[in-house]
């Protein structure tokens, strides 16, 4: 008796099964390496950001019956806590820590209808360490909010915190009232 073989010319169920893994990732990252979010859309990730950000401290003043501090800088911004008597920043918090902009982004800060000039950070001279423990004492003791989270609810002072983009026309405002009562919204320049 005589055998026959089959060759059969193709591929197996596992072969197309990795091709199509293998295609399926790649269109993957192709999709979102084209969909980078546009400035319009990082400036209004960031104020959303932030408003929820204050939402979160505005509920943990209350609930725990402390004050806290919104300090605002050109690029970026922070949470404080009044402990102790001095102002201290909530570097190990994980939602409320500093948050740094996009390089190009900024924020222009107005309160209670003043604009206000936010100052930038000297880079620390790295000469001397026990300069950099002193300057860090000296930074803690000159850390000043500029609107105040108190445990009351409310928020003072009343403001508005415009992000912006040079060269881009939309922009998000962040405001708040002494009620308590916060918003994002568009705002064309």
């Amino acid at each position: 008796m005589q055998r026959i073989q089959h060759v059969e010319d193709g591929f197996t169920l596992l072969e197309l099964l990795v091709v199509i893994v293998i295609v399926s990732i790649l269109f993957t990252f192709t999709t979102l390496a084209i969909r980078s979010s546009s400035p319009e859309e990082q400036i209004k990730t960031e104020a959303l950001r932030l408003d929820r950000l204050i939402q979160l401290a505005q509920e943990e003043a209350i609930l725990r019956g402390e004050e806290y501090g919104l300090e605002f800088k050109p690029n970026g911004y922070r949470f404080l806590r009044y402990v102790d008597f001095i102002w201290q920043p909530l570097d190990s918090d994980r939602q409320l820590r500093l948050r740094e902009l996009p390089l190009d982004m900024k924020i222009e800060v107005e309160i209670e209808q003043v604009d206000i000039l936010l100052e930038t950070d000297k880079p620390p001279d790295k000469s001397d360490s026990d300069k950099k423990d002193s300057d860090k004492d000296k930074e803690k003791e000159k850390l000043k909010p500029q609107v105040f989270l108190l445990s009351s609810g409310e928020i003072t002072p009343e403001f508005n915190a415009r992000f912006v983009i040079p060269g881009i026309e939309t922009s998000y405002i962040v405001s708040a009232n002494a009620e308590g009562e916060h918003k994002a919204e568009i705002s064309a320049l």
